[in-house]
Parts: structure tokens; sequence; C-alpha cells
């Protein structure tokens, strides 16, 4: 029998169809292809090619440099100077337009082209994750940006187009619905019952273990009990937090060092698979909110939507969270 599940974050639901269940030897891709090499002649992200990119916003590293962040070539969203969010806007009869400005940044993580962030080092994970705050913070700034987006696509399911390991962010002039529709749910969970909903699930999972994958002194790691995909895991803080942009270093330090050690489960226990991971934040204004919660979010790329959840809106699950957990806990002493 199926088993249908909501998340109460965000009201929607999940089928875990278990006759379809899986083992994760089932989920493992075609063997990815080892890259070997340190330096690609051609790739835009490697030492040595710095001409090849436009202008760096941010270095990190003394001896030539273990991170750089970059305007992305082929942007989605660009700056204009002189131009504002309100004096964009257009109406073409009913419908509404605007120019694109935002900034699109991409975080080219190690300079070496064969190194998974899986397989990083402590001190190699930290320095990304406090590249993130920089430019987070930085771009908050701007009163234009409402809303910044820190991403990693991993892998061509994911919808990677460069091999060399990097991450992306986006800062767009308007807060989409679908995370209006984020907030909203928190605020009303809120207003409903006093607590943010984000630490009810925390407080929750903690005390019941039954799927929370690992943790430290700021940060839990667990399989959503509404995931919506296999393997999909949340990182949150265990303080209460609206916005990234109010991690501390040691908080940070505690990210770089969480989110390591699910990416290896991952990596160990699927065989490097493809996955999106993102930022799940308030926006900057609204830090200090009650309400929402900053969180981590990595989504594994194992099976495709197919036709029902495209038109239901719904996902189809074939892995219950508490199989998660377990798989992955029980591989973190062998790995």
């Amino acid at each position: 029998m199926s088993i249908i599940r909501q998340n109460i974050s965000t009201r929607d639901w999940t089928i875990f169809s278990l006759e379809r269940a899986k083992r994760p030897q089932d989920f493992k891709q075609k063997k990815r292809k080892k890259i070997d090499k340190e330096y690609v002649a051609d790739c835009p992200f490697c030492m040595g090619n710095e001409h090849l990119t436009p202008k760096e916003l941010l270095r990190i590293g003394e001896d030539g440099w273990d991170i750089r962040v970059v305007p992305n070539k082929f942007p989605a969203l660009e700056p204009k100077d002189g131009a504002t969010l309100q004096g964009g806007r257009q109406m073409a009869g009913p419908y509404l337009c605007m120019e694109g400005i935002g900034q699109h940044e991409v975080i080219v993580e190690t300079p070496l082209h064969n190194k998974s962030l899986a397989l990083m080092d402590i001190e190699e994970m930290e320095n990304v994750v406090f590249s993130y705050k920089q430019r987070y913070s930085q771009l908050s700034k701007n009163e234009d940006y409402q809303l910044i987006i820190i991403f990693r696509n991993h892998g061509s399911k994911a919808g990677t187009s460069l091999e060399h390991p990097h991450s992306q962010l986006i800062a767009t002039p308007f807060v989409p619905g679908y995370v209006r529709n984020r907030l909203f749910e928190a605020q009303r969970y809120y207003d409903d019952l006093g607590h943010c909903v984000y630490c009810e699930m925390l407080k929750y999972e903690i005390d019941k273990d039954k799927r929370i994958i690992c943790q430290n002194d700021g940060l839990v790691a667990f399989a959503p009990y509404a995931s919506v995909v296999p393997y999909n895991i949340m990182i949150i803080p265990k303080m209460h937090q609206s916005c990234f942009i109010q991690a501390d270093n040691e908080l940070l330090a505690d990210t770089a060092d969480i989110l390591k050690t699910t990416l290896k489960m991952l990596y160990d226990v699927l065989e490097d698979p493809d996955y999106n991971y993102i930022i799940d934040s308030a926006p900057a204004d609204k830090a200090g909110e009650k309400h929402y919660h900053w969180h981590i979010e990595i989504l594994p790329r194992l099976n495709t939507r197919a036709g029902f959840e495209i038109g239901s809106g719904m996902y189809i699950n074939t892995v219950l969270p508490e199989d998660c957990a377990r798989v992955l806990k029980e591989n973190k002493g062998h790995s």
C-alpha cells in the first residue's frame, strides 16, 4: 500500500509508492567517467586560464587562489548601470514585464579540474561556504535585489554544463511565487500556532531520531518526512535564524563540516550521483523574522518527473526517508 505524507512547511504532498521500492544499488548510475586531469587547457575555471572569465569579484587564497568568484559569462540576469527595478517595469496589455536586472555569479570551488566537492578536505569546504556568505552579504546591500539564491548543480541530470567544480548565485529583482508561498505557509503556521514550523520539525526529528542522518554542534541533517525524491536531505541550523546572512563564522564552519559529510555519504552509497543543492533563505531584509528558518536542501537526481507529477504538482517517491537515513548512517562507518 502507498503512503501519502504532507510537508507541513509547504503543505505539499508526496506519495510514497512502496511497491516500487528500490535498494541503494538500484539508484547507482552508470559509472561516472573519472576526471584524471587537474588542468584542462580550454576550461575557463582552471588555474592559469583566468583570462577566459570576466573580471573576478572575489578571490580567496594567497598562493595563486583557492576560490574565485566571477560573473557568469552567460548570465540569466545582469546588472545595468542606472537601471532600477521600478524604472524597468512595463505593461503590455494585462501582462507585466521588466528588464532582466540582477546578478549571476559563479563560485569556482577549486583550481583543480578533478577535485570533487565530496572529497575535499574540511579547509577547502570551509572556503566554499565562507565565499557563499561573503557574496550573499555584499549583494544584500543592493536594494533592487529582493532574493539571493545560492545553488549547486552536479552532473548532467542536474543541469551542469561545465564539469569543473563550481556553484552559482543569482540575485533577482523580485521574490518568485514559489518562494513567496514557502514564506507565506511558514508565516501562517506561526500565526496559527506561535512557533517556527522548521524549529518544530527539527525538535521532533531530534526527539524521535528516525530520520536523522548526522549532526554537529550547529546543524542537523535529516531526511524530510515528506521527501520529494529518493535520498532527499535537509540541513538546518539548530539555532533559529531566518536568513543565511545571520550565520557567523562558527556556524559557517559547522555548515561546511556537515555539508561535506552528507555529500560524502551520497558519494559512497550512490557512487557520486547527480544532484542539486540550494540554500533556502528568507530575503536579507527579513533577517530576524521568527517564522522562517534558513536551510540547505539536497536533491539527488535519481529519477525523472513524469506526467502525473508534472500535472498534479505532487511527487512520487520510492524510498521512505526512514530507509534513506538508515542506509546512509550504516554506510558512514564503512567509508
